[in-house]
Formats: structure tokens, C-alpha cells, sequence
């Protein structure tokens, strides 16, 4: 095996942002359903292994998933320039409130030093 074919290892990131309560049916709804345009993005843009899961007692959601590409910024551009993708977040972030203090928009996330829309976590243990 050459180092060419080698693949790199997975980025784990994990995220968390609060669902605004009277918006938890309609949230899950659209997840059961995910356009298929917003999937292709994903899939195309090196991220596996998605998930998001809710936590009624806080009202938080979770989100969790394996990068398995070589250039995340690059990747992670791609998502946000896909109009689908940001017809997609324009719908779900009305049903979330930000973590991130100055926190936008899904869109707006990391752009010109605007924080980002879900709080991204420090993974502190992980077993495979």
C-alpha cells in the first residue's frame, strides 16, 4: 500500500445548539425527510457517520459526525455555498437558538469572524 492510497483518519466533530421547544415536531419532520439535495452536499463534502439526537430535558440537540476528507475548510465552504443546503438552514435555524454568543446564521457561521451557529465540543474520550 503507498502512502497515496492511504486514507486519512477521520475528523470526529461533534456540536450542540438548543431547539426552541414549540418547534420540536416541525424539526422532526424535516429530519425525517431530508431533501435529497442536502444529503448529496453532505456526502459530497467527506461527511459520514451523521447524527443529530435530542435531549428533551434541556432542549439541546447534539449533532455528531465523522469529516473524512483532506481539506476541511475547503469542504466545509462547499456546504455553505450549496443553495439548497442554505435554503435547508434558512428553514431549521428558526427552529434553534444559538449557543454562540454573536452567533448568525448556519450561513453566516465562521464567516468574517462571525461565530459559528452550532457550538462545536471538545471530544474528551472516545473508544473504537
Amino acid at each position: 500500500m503507498t502512502s497515496s492510497t492511504i486514507k486519512p483518519a477521520a475528523k470526529r466533530i461533534h456540536q450542540i445548539i438548543k431547539l426552541k421547544p414549540e418547534h420540536y415536531e416541525a424539526y422532526k419532520d424535516c429530519h425525517a425527510k431530508v431533501w435529497p439535495e442536502v444529503l448529496q452536499r453532505i456526502k459530497g463534502s467527506h461527511i459520514e457517520d451523521y447524527s443529530i439526537s435530542y435531549d428533551s430535558s434541556t432542549g439541546i440537540l447534539f449533532a455528531s459526525f465523522k469529516y473524512t476528507g483532506t481539506n476541511f475548510e475547503e469542504d466545509m465552504e462547499a456546504v455553505r455555498q450549496d443553495a439548497k443546503t442554505r435554503e435547508w438552514w434558512n428553514m431549521t435555524d428558526g427552529y434553534q437558538e444559538s449557543l454562540n454568543p454573536g452567533a448568525v446564521s448556519s450561513e453566516m457561521g465562521g464567516v468574517n469572524g462571525t461565530p459559528a451557529w452550532w457550538k462545536e465540543l471538545e471530544e474528551v474520550f472516545y473508544v473504537a
